[in-house]
């Protein structure tokens, strides 16, 4: 896992230093709605890529639970990945199947002359005879439904990626909404605040109505984007609880605490390990090495089974004016062997070799393919950082001290309300666009985990996956 984050605001606390606060489901509480801002910033660059930093709680509350735990849990109750995993069973089974012989016949067989001369004349035989392989295609068979159980597997592991990334776009927006909220709060108080103080002044004939009415609207309007929010973020858990399997309405804590930020990798290393890690790419050789079994499996079919039967036979026979005959008995050996003269496999070596070419031309698309998602989202990642942190060191402050100003002269009565409200509004404006930065830089970062592929935790073994272990 690896976060990101530059240019971090000066004084900034961490959740482990002294005085630090927590809200519920983990989201951490600023001071003030503009130190609030610049501590989301920390905290969004660091969580979004999955590594999470329990801070110290307050006091004793259920553990909530953090990314890898959400992935941990989608994986073991989400019903898609459940029928991914029903693949596998199949794969198995097949297995099980691959390799084993055909049955034996028994071979009955009696005549008689009781509808016409019933002289006594008759012959029975009874015989049993098996196939038996001679070009290896047992083994052959063996081979492909390897490959299809490792097939499988590898399409679980994709299908966990994609749902390791919608967890993580889910619980980071789940974030931003719950800043968002939390901004909205603080803007409601202060317009509260500055509401109190315009009716006060009106009363002392200091200024209008419409001032006052002025402040009841912002009021209002800011109220209901805090509720509009709140669906909002209803709705996600909503969707989270169905990615984990759980009931919609279950009740959900989600871990959010700040952890120390680092660096992005570098670009080329990101690239390497998306080659390396990424199920999709690691279907695409099965498929290829697929194609190879089935080519050997074809050349082995091209030689049918060989029958081999063993008889036993009995029969008497009546010859008129002869003496009575007595009984006969034999043992007979048959040899089938089928001629490759019509049907030489033409068809069943040219549709695996088309297959192969397919892979191998599908590998080298993705190769390519992945090498640019990992580019395009590491840039986007980087450019938004860059943004954020401009947000965070220049416009942010500049903004607080904006506004702070304005409130002083309003209550001084040295500039009129119009102008706190612009100064209010620019800053519920700035930040709003720096929230929906922020949020446009979790998705990034999801996209970039998923373009890398690690954002699934490695506890699998040799055996498979262990979503589908039951």
């Amino acid at each position: 896992m690896f976060q990101s984050c530059k240019g971090l605001p000066p004084g900034m606390r961490r959740p482990h230093d002294a005085g630090a606060t927590r809200l519920p489901r983990s989201f951490v509480q600023p001071s003030s709605r503009f130190e609030g801002a610049r501590i989301l910033a920390t905290a969004l660059l660091a969580f979004a890529m999955g590594a999470a930093s329990h801070a110290a709680p307050v006091e004793p509350r259920p553990a909530a639970l953090d990314l890898p735990r959400l992935i941990d849990i989608a994986r073991k109750g989400n019903r898609n990945l459940q029928v991914a995993c029903l693949a596998i069973d199949a794969a198995r089974a097949k297995l099980l199947q691959a390799g084993l012989r055909a049955n034996p016949r028994l071979d009955l067989a009696a005549r008689s002359d009781f509808l016409f001369g019933n002289e006594g004349e008759y012959a029975t035989s009874i015989g049993i005879s098996q196939q038996f392989p001679v070009s290896g295609r047992l083994l052959r068979e063996k081979e492909v439904a390897r490959v299809d159980i490792a097939l499988a597997e590898a399409e679980v592991q994709e299908s966990e990626r994609r749902l390791a990334n919608d967890i993580t776009v889910a619980v980071g927006r789940l974030v931003v909404i719950g800043q968002q909220i939390q901004s909205r709060d603080a803007l409601i108080a202060l317009d509260e605040k500055l509401a109190r103080a315009t009716r006060n002044r009106f009363k002392a004939a200091e200024v209008s109505e419409i001032d006052v009415n002025s402040v009841q609207l912002d009021l209002q309007r800011v109220v209901q984007e805090r509720s509009l929010l709140q669906n909002q973020q209803q709705a996600l858990i909503v969707s989270l609880n169905t990615l984990l399997g759980r009931q919609p309405s279950s009740a959900l804590d989600v871990d959010a605490s700040i952890p120390q930020p680092d660096s992005l990798p570098d670009l080329q290393q990101l690239q390497r390990t998306a080659i390396e890690s990424r199920p999709d790419l690691h279907g695409a050789m099965l498929a290829s090495d697929r194609a190879a079994a089935e080519m050997l499996l074809a050349k082995a079919s091209r030689w049918e089974d060989w029958t081999v039967g063993l008889e036993l036979s009995q029969d008497k026979q009546v010859i008129t004016g002869a003496p009575a005959q007595g009984v006969n008995r034999a043992i007979g050996v048959t040899v089938s062997i089928p001629l490759p003269i019509h049907s030489k496999g033409q068809g069943l070596t040219a549709a695996p070799l088309a297959s192969s070419e397919q892979a191998n031309a599908r590998i080298a698309a993705l190769r390519q393919d992945i090498i640019a998602e990992v580019a395009g989202a590491h840039g986007e990642v980087m450019r938004l950082q860059a943004s954020l942190s401009q947000y965070a060191q220049r416009q942010f402050p500049l903004s607080e001290r904006n506004v702070r100003l304005a409130q002083q002269g309003y209550s001084q009565g040295l500039i009129p309300l119009s102008d706190v409200v612009q100064a209010q509004r620019q800053h519920t404006e700035l930040n709003a666009a720096y929230l929906a930065t922020l949020d446009l830089y979790v998705q990034a970062l999801a996209r970039l985990h998923l373009a890398v592929g690690d954002n699934v935790p490695a506890t699998r073994t040799s055996e498979g996956s262990m979503t589908c272990d039951r």
